[in-house]
């Protein structure tokens, strides 16, 4: 008799303890919605460019630490791999005969490639899909500087939601 009450004494606690964990998420996820929902008003809006900027709270939440202390090491691999993608449109725009350009985009696809992922050796571009991370989007903006401050503030706004999800999770869910 005493095993069964144990046993479901160890059920009521996890059930308890799931329910406590779902609402932490429901917490956080209401937290991430209402500060996405306010970058892509006023983002936009002031003339950053709105997807990047979850690109760049993407590339927050996929780092496997969290916190400010995250964000140096962050900031310096998605604005590295931005880098890496001015250079090669850049070189790429050299030439006028869209053949040479194509086959010279290809070379600097190459170079550029494998630097981002050589350059994990060091301790501040260790977080290759940072890297990619900036680089793609720089891509995908077809090189438009505000393609830095939109990378930027959305590493900010991963932080923020993480920051404000766990702040009202703790101050709710008690």
């Amino acid at each position: 008799m005493r095993h069964r009450s144990s046993i479901t004494f160890l059920v009521i606690a996890t059930i308890e303890r799931t329910s406590e964990v779902k609402s932490r998420l429901v917490v956080t996820s209401l937290a991430t919605a209402v500060l996405c929902t306010i970058w892509m008003l006023l983002g936009p809006a002031v003339g950053l460019i709105g997807w990047a900027g979850f690109a760049g709270c993407t590339s927050y939440f996929a780092y496997p630490k969290s916190g400010p202390k995250a964000l140096p090491l962050i900031l310096c691999c998605v604005l590295c791999g931005s880098a890496f993608a001015f250079i090669s449109l850049f070189v790429g725009g050299l030439f006028l005969d869209p053949r040479v350009s194509q086959a010279v985009s290809l070379v600097m696809t190459c170079v550029t490639t494998y630097f981002m992922c050589a350059d994990a050796h060091f301790k501040y571009l260790s977080y290759v899909p940072g890297t990619f991370f900036g680089s793609f989007s720089t891509f995908a903006a077809g090189g438009n500087p505000m393609i830095i401050p939109s990378l930027v503030i959305g590493v900010l706004l991963g932080l923020a939601c993480d920051m404000c999800g766990q702040k009202l999770a703790n101050s709710i869910c008690k």
